[in-house]
């Protein structure tokens, strides 16, 4: 017994280590909460961008994002065009976007493994590289909803160099209710903190799929587009860091977003999310590894951490309960029951075992309870006047909460990886 107890406690000391390693550049980002966005200069110059709307089944949402796009932005419209490509929709998508003035591309495919957006992605960018005449692509999702001076300031950054690019992931839902303000607080901290931190340390940033931005250029180097895993956007960005090319955070770039108002719809989307991410992390993640020590360029092992992210979840939510559980119980049953573990360890030294695991769980649930509040809190505060609030009142009970949410990240992301989810339409707040 003393010998499965010694290699089970070995296996949890590497798996905590694993863990911890984590969770490091989280603390790091930390010391560098203050810094101050990056602000790209005004330009004159005006580019000419296609943008770009996949959807699929979308008819609730896509005409009110694509007349947002055509008639509110600052952006002179004789400079940009929209685009759906309404990819097997089966409903009214393709007649509203119609109707709303976008250009319509239709795209149906009886396969079921091609309902990935990468997909559409793909027969979009061939058209456009038939079509030569844009300088840069913007994606939307069909619930974004951009600031007027979404497209001015993604030129403004272009002008300045920036061929690939996201910006600030808001929230158009926040304050709907206890869902949308933990999930909505979650992509605020993720702009402000570490999209900010990498911006302005020169690193890389990982790319969403809401407002992301990229030159035409990369597409004709690339011979169109080439990342066609689930989780397309996380996988252009690595296939850009491989590649040496810069991804930048534009924080003046703001786009708006429709939060998933139901557990269950958080609980679909994370699924996928961990399913795709974590065949990206064993498929991709460690040519990272090998590209920094063979170029030294820090962002691969930035980007790999976040990436690792995905099977520390899965670690966190199977070995550690059902280790620390297993753990509790041998020495419950060695103080009090028939002392099956006599032969190397007391009863008392099995009760002092028992309260030290009280204080370090104890320790550890505190300690991430309030790091990770204090920095959406911060986050929040930072993004405030950013985004022209004049108060936080509504976000009080995602910030408070946001540490258990992370909890139900995780546990979503970890049944993704164990599991091949489908595609399910999730809800929107129209």
């Amino acid at each position: 017994m003393e010998t499965f107890y010694r290699i089970l406690e070995i296996i949890n000391y590497i798996f905590v280590g694993i863990a911890s390693l984590g969770f490091l550049f989280q603390i790091i980002y930390i010391f560098f909460i203050f810094l101050k966005p990056k602000k790209f200069p005004k330009s004159q110059k005006y580019n000419r961008f296609a943008v770009v709307i996949p959807a699929s089944n979308e008819e609730e949402v896509i005409a009110k994002t694509v007349q947002n796009i055509l008639n509110n932005q600052t952006y002179p419209r004789k400079y940009y065009d929209v685009y759906v490509i309404s990819h097997n929709s089966h409903d009214h998508t393709k007649e509203n976007a119609l109707k709303a003035g976008a250009i319509v591309y239709e795209l149906n495919d009886d396969n079921p493994k091609h309902r990935r957006v990468s997909y559409a992605m793909k027969f979009f960018l061939q058209k456009m590289l038939e079509l030569n005449k844009y300088d840069a692509f913007i994606r939307f999702d069909a619930d974004n909803i951009a600031k007027n001076d979404y497209i001015e300031k993604m030129n403004d950054a272009f002008n300045a160099g920036v061929r690939v690019a996201r910006g600030y992931e808001a929230s158009s839902n926040l304050t709907q209710n206890i869902w949308t303000k933990v999930s909505g607080t979650y992509y605020m901290r993720d702009s402000r903190i570490p999209s900010n931190f990498r911006e302005r340390a020169h690193l890389d940033a990982m790319l969403t799929s809401a407002g992301m931005l990229c030159d035409m250029k990369i597409i004709k180097e690339n011979k169109g587009w080439q990342a066609m895993g689930a989780s397309e956007d996380a996988e252009f960005t690595i296939d850009c860091l491989i590649k040496k090319e810069r991804v930048h955070y534009v924080a003046d770039a703001i786009v708006y977003e429709d939060q998933p108002s139901t557990l269950k719809d958080n609980f679909n989307r994370l699924k996928r999310m961990g399913h795709g991410l974590n065949l990206l992390f064993w498929k991709k993640g460690f040519k990272m590894l090998f590209n920094f020590f063979r170029t030294g360029r820090f962002s691969n092992i930035d980007l790999f951490m976040q990436l690792f992210f995905i099977p520390v979840a899965l670690i966190c939510c199977l070995w550690f309960p059902i280790y620390y559980i297993f753990y509790a119980i041998i020495h419950l049953v060695n103080a009090f029951g028939n002392n099956f573990m006599a032969a190397f360890m007391s009863d008392e030294e099995s009760i002092a075992q028992l309260i030290n695991l009280a204080y370090m769980v104890m320790m550890v649930l505190g300690v991430y309870y309030v790091g990770y509040t204090l920095q959406t809190y911060l986050a929040c505060l930072l993004s405030k006047k950013h985004l022209g609030l004049t108060t936080l009142k509504g976000m009080y009970a995602g910030i408070f909460l946001s540490p258990l949410f992370m909890i139900i990240w995780a546990i979503g992301i970890s049944i993704g990886i164990v599991s091949k989810p489908k595609w399910k339409k999730i809800h929107r707040n129209v």
